[in-house]
């Protein structure tokens, strides 16, 4: 159940990833909207520098979660799933980051 849960994690993380640069390498260069608020309006902007961080980020964030939730499942298994869930919550959160980016701009 660990392994699948981390498995799912990076396959979140990286889709998200590879998606948002193939989108955004036909679009061209620019400025692109990182971040929008209702109340004061966009608030952060960057360059595909930023959005190339975000997605190394969390695919390697993901793949050492991967590997610390095998080893606690070994010790405790409780323990274990409790970090390879929160990783898929990160995963899924950073999917709907990429595809929010993708939406705006």
């Amino acid at each position: 159940m660990v392994a699948g849960l981390s498995f799912l994690s990076v396959i979140f993380a990286s889709s998200g990833f590879a998606w948002a640069v193939s989108a955004i390498g036909q679009s061209g260069a620019g400025p692109y909207i990182i971040h929008f608020n209702d109340m004061a309006g966009i608030t952060s902007v960057g360059d595909l520098g930023v959005i190339l961080g975000m997605g190394i980020f969390g695919v390697v964030v993901s793949i050492m979660n991967f590997f610390i939730s095998l080893a606690l499942d070994e010790r405790d298994g409780f323990l274990g799933k409790v970090v390879a869930g929160s990783t898929l919550i990160f995963a899924v959160l950073l999917f709907i980051a990429f595809a929010s980016i993708l939406n705006v701009n």
